[in-house]
């Protein structure tokens, strides 16, 4: 029995080589662009349905509150950024819409009432939700209120969160 002669093949067993080579590392480079645009895509999707809640809402909110001008009639919560742009533990669109949502379920009774009495109802929502622990999977979210400030009849507040670990 003969063995054949390797040596003829090995410059076609290199070029294969490379070629495989190749197609492992162009469909990493894929994936990884494919994944890099589907979390964008999900963080967009979150961000509009997000608006889309919080739209209908308002208007809601808006048609209950129509004939009354001195009340507030909704809440905006915004995140207090870094000086380099990002909130603090770079949240990401999902958990921010649920903080959104508890902080808004907490701040509800604000809702229909006077904005001349916003100073006292702001001193005392402070006091309950200053260093307010939020549990989200495996992370704490320990929420602190910075300002505080009704304008056209929308209450705005600021918070500042902190992440930490569940041990």
């Amino acid at each position: 029995m003969r063995v054949p002669p390797f040596e003829r093949y090995g410059p076609l067993l290199h070029g294969f080589g490379f070629a495989l080579m190749g197609m492992i590392i162009g469909a990493a480079i894929y994936h990884a662009l494919f994944q890099t645009q589907f979390d964008h895509l999900v963080n967009l999707k979150s961000e509009l349905e997000q608006k889309l809640d919080q739209h209908e809402n308002d208007l809601k909110q808006l048609n209950q509150f129509r004939d009354k001008h001195t009340v507030i009639k909704s809440i905006q919560i915004k995140f207090e950024e870094n000086a380099s742009g990002r909130t603090a533990g770079s949240l990401d669109e999902p958990t921010k819409g649920r903080l959104r949502e508890s902080l808004k379920a907490d701040l509800n009774v604000f809702i229909g009432s006077s904005i001349y009495d916003i100073d006292r109802e702001a001193k005392l929502a402070r006091q309950l939700l200053t260093g307010k622990v939020y549990n989200d999977g495996s992370k704490r979210y320990v929420v602190e209120m910075k300002t505080v400030l009704v304008v056209d009849n929308v209450l705005q507040v600021w918070v500042k969160v902190s992440v930490s670990n569940i041990d």
